[in-house]
C-alpha cells in the first residue's frame, strides 16, 4: 500500500502505550516514533544515555518524572532503532515493576514529555504503513492475542510467517502479468508481439481461479479456530450432565449432586478438545414443573440450545433409553446422544437399542472414570471438520478475506470469457477489478476507512 500524504501526517507522531496486563509482575510501556528516545531520555536515568546504549539490549536505570521525582528506582529500558524493529521506526521499551500507580504514573510523564496515546492496533497498523508486514500478517498478531488453542495459536503463526499473504500476491502478481499482456493488445494491435495463445491465458486464469477458491473454501476452519464453537451439555435432570462437564475440563467446575435440579443456570467454559476452542455450556436439566427459579433456568436452558453449534444431550444409560427423547424439538444434524453413567451396565453396548430411533450417534460413557470420552471426542472432531482432518490448508482465512476471494474468482470467470470471446477491453477490466479484489488481502488496494476498522479491534499498545 502506498503511505498517502495523511499517512505521513500521522506518521510523524511519537506514540506510547502500555504493552502489557494490569497488575502483573513487570509493566511494559512501549514507544514508537522519530522522538522515541529522545522522549524517554527526558524520563529515564542509567549508567549513560539512552541513545548511547547498544541496540536491542535491555540496561538497568531509574524512572523519573520530569521533575527528577522517582517513579521506579529499577527500570530496564532498551531501544531498538529504525528500520529494525517492530514497526520500522524508532522503538523504546520502558520495563518498570507492575502494579496500576506505577505503569499509570510513568505514561503520565510519557505523555507530558511529548508523546502521543497510540491508538488501538497503532504499532502493528505503523508496521503496515513501513512495509515491515502486510495485512494479511497484522491480522494475524490479533488472532494471536487472541488464540483460545493451540491449533489456533499455529494458524495465527503460519499466517504471521506470511504464508497466506505470499500466496495471494503471487496471485496478485500472476495477474498483473496477464493484465499487461491484454493491454499491450489493446496499445499495440498492429504489432507483431509474441503474445501468449488465447487458450494458454484461459488456462492459467482457470488455474488461478482453482487455487482461490480452494483457500476460500477454508473459511469455517478459520471460523472454528478463530471464534471456536458453543457446545451445549444439555438432558432431563440428574443424568450426570455437570459430571461430564466436570470430566470434559479435568476440574471440579460445577456442583454436582443426586438431588435433581441443582443446576438451576447455565455455566459457561472456554476449553479445547482436540485443538479446538470450544465455548462448552452446562444447562439446566429439562423437566416439566419445578420452582420458579428453576424454570428460569429451564428457559435459558432452550435458549442455550437454539443458539449452540452442537449439543450432547444426555442420558442415564442405566434407565431404559427413550426411543423419542422427550417431546424436545431437538435440531437435525447437530445433536450426540450420550448415555452416561455407562459404569452401572454389566457390559457396554456396541450398538444403540433396536427401538432407539434418533438418526445421530449414540456414546455410552461414564463421566466418573473418563470410559468413552475419547470416543465422544473423537465425536466432536468429526462433526466440527466434517469428516475432515483437520486444518487441510496452511492457513484459513477469515470474512474478510473470503469474501475478497469470493470477489476475485468472480470477475477472473468473466475475464476468461471475455478473453475467449476476445473482448479485450471487458477481460481486462474484469481483471482489473479481481487485481482490486487480491490487493484488499494484503492491504495494497484498500482504503483508509477500512484500515481503520481492521485495525480498531486491536488491544491498545499491539
Amino acid at each position: 500500500m502506498v503511505k498517502t500524504f495523511l499517512d505521513t501526517i500521522y506518521l510523524e507522531d511519537t506514540i506510547c502505550a502500555p504493552a502489557t496486563a494490569v497488575g502483573g509482575a513487570v509493566a511494559m510501556l512501549r514507544l514508537s516514533g522519530a522522538e522515541s528516545v529522545a522522549v524517554a531520555s527526558r524520563l529515564w536515568r542509567g549508567r549513560c544515555g539512552l541513545a548511547e546504549l547498544p541496540p536491542r539490549v535491555l540496561t538497568l536505570g531509574k524512572l523519573c518524572q520530569a521533575s527528577g521525582e522517582v517513579i521506579d528506582q529499577e527500570c530496564l529500558a532498551v531501544r531498538m532503532p529504525a528500520p529494525h524493529s517492530y514497526t520500522g521506526e524508532d522503538v523504546v521499551e520502558l520495563h518498570c515493576h507492575g502494579g496500576a500507580l506505577c505503569a499509570q504514573l510513568a505514561l503520565r510523564a510519557l505523555l507530558a514529555a511529548g508523546c502521543r496515546l497510540a491508538d488501538p492496533g497503532e504499532f502493528s497498523k505503523r508496521a503496515f504503513l513501513n512495509g515491515r508486514m502486510d495485512l494479511t500478517q497484522a491480522e494475524a498478531v490479533a488472532d494471536l492475542i487472541r488464540a483460545g488453542s493451540e491449533a489456533a495459536l499455529q494458524l495465527a503463526n503460519r499466517q504471521l510467517d506470511g504464508n497466506f499473504g505470499r500466496s495471494v500476491r503471487k496471485f496478485y502478481d500472476d495477474l498483473l502479468f496477464l493484465l499487461s499482456e491484454i493491454e499491450s493488445r489493446l496499445d499495440f494491435p498492429e504489432e507483431d508481439l509474441e503474445w501468449q495463445s488465447v487458450p494458454a491465458m484461459a488456462e492459467q486464469l482457470q488455474g488461478i481461479q482453482l487455487q482461490l477458491e480452494r483457500s476460500a473454501a477454508s473459511r469455517r476452519q478459520g471460523e472454528i479456530l478463530r471464534g471456536g464453537i458453543k457446545l451445549a451439555i444439555a438432558g432431563a435432570p440428574n443424568v450426570g450432565k455437570s459430571s461430564l462437564l466436570n470430566a470434559i475440563l479435568g476440574q471440579e467446575r460445577a456442583i454436582v449432586s443426586d438431588i435433581p435440579g441443582t443446576t438451576r443456570d447455565s455455566i459457561e467454559v472456554p476449553v479445547s478438545i482436540r485443538g479446538i476452542p470450544i465455548h462448552l455450556i452446562d444447562t439446566a436439566g429439562l423437566r416439566h414443573g419445578g420452582d420458579s427459579i428453576e424454570r428460569i433456568g429451564i428457559e435459558r436452558t432452550r435458549k442455550n440450545l437454539a443458539i449452540a453449534d452442537l449439543i450432547l444431550w444426555v442420558m442415564d444409560a442405566s434407565m431404559p433409553l427413550p426411543p423419542q427423547v422427550l417431546e424436545q424439538e431437538l435440531p437435525p444434524g447437530k445433536v450426540l446422544y450420550i448415555a452416561n453413567k455407562a459404569d452401572r451396565l454389566p457390559e457396554i453396548p456396541t450398538a444403540p437399542p433396536a427401538d432407539f430411533t434418533p438418526e445421530a450417534p449414540l456414546l455410552y460413557t461414564c463421566a466418573l472414570d473418563g470410559t468413552g470420552l475419547e470416543q465422544l471426542y473423537d465425536a466432536i472432531e468429526e462433526f466440527v471438520w466434517q469428516g475432515k482432518s483437520g486444518l487441510e490448508n496452511d492457513f484459513a482465512v477469515s470474512e474478510r478475506h473470503y469474501h475478497s476471494l469470493e470477489a476475485a474468482s468472480t470477475y477472473i470467470r468473466e475475464a476468461t470469457q471475455q478473453l475467449e470471446g476476445e473482448t479485450w477491453e471487458l477481460a481486462a477490466a474484469a481483471l482489473h477489478q479481481a487485481i482490486s479484489e487480491l490487493g484488499k488481502i494484503t492491504g495494497q488496494t484498500l482504503s483508509d476507512d477500512i484500515l481503520d476498522q481492521i485495525f480498531a479491534r486491536f488491544c491498545i499498545g499491539k
